[in-house]
C-alpha cells in the first residue's frame, strides 16, 4: 500500500516521512496554496528525497506543458491534479497523472466521469470558495469502500494518525494521503505527527496483508 504525505515544504519533514517509511511526498505548486513550495524550497526537499521515496507534484488544472516541466525540474514521479481534470491529460503527460475527485455522497459519486485506467485519489468536499485540495473534510468510508472494490484508489480527506488504520481496514484502498491533519499549523507540519501517520498507516497495511477478505 502507497503512503503519501502531501504538502511537505522542508527537508526536515521530507526526512521524518521518509524514515517512517513513507512512499511519495507530495509538493504543491500552486502559488495560492498555503503549502506551496517557491523553486528554492521544492529544490531543497528534492535533495533530502533522491531515490528514498517518490515525489508527486500537486495542481490544480495544469495544462500537460506545466506538469511536464516541473516533471523535469524536480524529477517527479507522477502529477496529483485537483479541480476539474481534462480527461486527455491523463494520457498527454509524461509522468503518470492522479486525477482527484471530491466526493461526500453517493449521489456526488454518480455523476463522476471516472478515467478507465487511472489510479484515482478521492478527497473531501472543499469548503465554497476554498482552493481544492488538502480539504481537511473526510470521504464516507463505506462510499470509498464500494469505490475501491472497482477501481484502485488512493483515499485522502481528514485522514490522521488516529484515524487512519480505520480507514485502511474499511475501504482498503490502494494508498493513503495525509495532509492537514499533520500540521501544528496550517501548512506548517509536525513531524511527530507525520511519523505516527506513517507508522500507523503501514501497521494498518500489514495487517490487511493477514486479513483474507
Amino acid at each position: 500500500m502507497i503512503v503519501k504525505v502531501c504538502g511537505v515544504r522542508t527537508g526536515e519533514i521530507a526526512e521524518a516521512a521518509i524514515d517512517a517509511g513513507a512512499d511519495w511526498i507530495g509538493l504543491m505548486l500552486v502559488p495560492k496554496s498555503p503549502r506551496w513550495v517557491d523553486d528554492a524550497a521544492a529544490r531543497a526537499v528534492v535533495q533530502v528525497v533522491r531515490d528514498r521515496a517518490d515525489l508527486i507534484g500537486v495542481f490544480v488544472e495544469p495544462s500537460a506543458a506545466e506538469c511536464d516541466a516541473a516533471a523535469s525540474r524536480y524529477r517527479l514521479a507522477g502529477i496529483q491534479v485537483h479541480g476539474h481534470v481534462d480527461p486527455n491529460l491523463v494520457t498527454a503527460c509524461s509522468v503518470p497523472v492522479i486525477p482527484v475527485f471530491n466526493v461526500d455522497s453517493g449521489a456526488t459519486a454518480s455523476t463522476i466521469d471516472w478515467p478507465p485506467d487511472a489510479l484515482l485519489m478521492l478527497d473531501g468536499v472543499p469548503d465554497r470558495g476554498a482552493l481544492p485540495g488538502g480539504t481537511g473534510h473526510r470521504v464516507p468510508l463505506m462510499l470509498a469502500a464500494d469505490v475501491a472494490r472497482h477501481r484502485e484508489i488512493l483515499l485522502a480527506g481528514g485522514l490522521g494518525p488516529d484515524d487512519v488504520a480505520n480507514a485502511v481496514a474499511t475501504v482498503r484502498p490502494a494508498g493513503v494521503d495525509a495532509s492537514s491533519r499533520l500540521e501544528r499549523r496550517t501548512g506548517d507540519k509536525d513531524p511527530e505527527l507525520v511519523r505516527r501517520f506513517v507508522i500507523a498507516a503501514r501497521a494498518a497495511a500489514a495487517q490487511l496483508r493477514t486479513d483474507p477478505r
